[in-house]
């Protein structure tokens, strides 16, 4: 099965070139958590008013609080993005990382992020005729209405799931568009639905582990860290090797 295929060799990637994952994502995610923790500490203190612990009515806060908000994701985003086009970088340009540092591709991190946006916008305008009239649907034929829902929202899924090939694309500098991806993965909708499935499934296994830890508090929120880092990185590996796979006729 090629989806399978394709979970486990991303899952293998990421254990021969464990090294290189930590040079690669661990200055980024810990710049991450530093500007969350400052901008979060910062934000939180002038939602108090005169330190007296009231909260501030989400109605009175400013414009300033918004854009706040609005550049913490944006810097947020943009630390990610170095460290995961710098990932798709290593594994289809062979392009090693130096030091602790990884290498800065200013104009591949702002078109993944356009790319990104791009996907994002697509998949607005994809769901949300789907979720508007499956709504009608399900509220007229009740529990059948319900799975054709869920099938369609499957197979809208699917669909925007083939074009992620244009982000691994937008890292390495390729002319690559949605269309291209379309092209490259016509046809190949079961593979796509099973490579879901397994990020699905290693999510819920993920979920039962934490659960089975709930009884301790710290550990749990240590595992889920560590959970968090690697089906991020997971996730990551596989839009890598989609891309390789499909567009640069790697084997796997």
């Amino acid at each position: 099965m090629t989806g399978w295929k394709i979970f486990s060799h991303s899952i293998e990637m990421i254990s021969r070139n464990f090294q290189q994952a930590v040079q690669i994502f661990l200055v980024p995610l810990v710049l991450i958590a530093l500007v969350i923790f400052a901008m979060v500490g910062q934000m939180a203190s002038e939602l108090t008013m005169h330190g007296n612990g009231a909260s501030v009515p989400i109605g009175m806060v400013g414009p300033g609080m918004f854009l706040k908000f609005f550049l913490l994701s944006l810097v947020v985003a943009l630390i990610s993005m170095w460290c995961i086009v710098a990932w798709h970088r290593y594994v289809l340009l062979e392009e090693m990382p130096k030091g602790w540092i990884p290498r800065l591709n200013p104009s591949n991190i702002v078109m993944y992020l356009l790319r990104s946006l791009q996907l994002m916008l697509v998949s607005m305008v994809c769901m949300l005729p789907v979720a508007f009239i499956g709504s009608a649907i399900v509220q007229a034929a009740g529990v059948i209405g319900a799975v054709l829902m869920v099938v369609c929202l499957v197979a809208v899924s699917v669909f925007v799931g083939r074009m992620v090939l244009v982000l691994p694309a937008a890292a390495i500098g390729a002319s690559f568009g949605l269309s291209d991806a379309l092209r490259a993965t016509q046809g190949q909708w079961p593979t796509f639905l099973a490579v879901g499935f397994f990020i699905f499934l290693a999510n819920a296994v993920a979920a039962v582990i934490l659960l089975g830890l709930s009884s301790v508090p710290w550990l749990m929120n240590v595992v889920q860290l560590g959970f968090s880092a690697v089906l991020s990185l997971l996730n990551i590996s596989i839009l890598t090797t989609l891309y390789g796979y499909y567009e640069e006729k790697r084997s796997i």
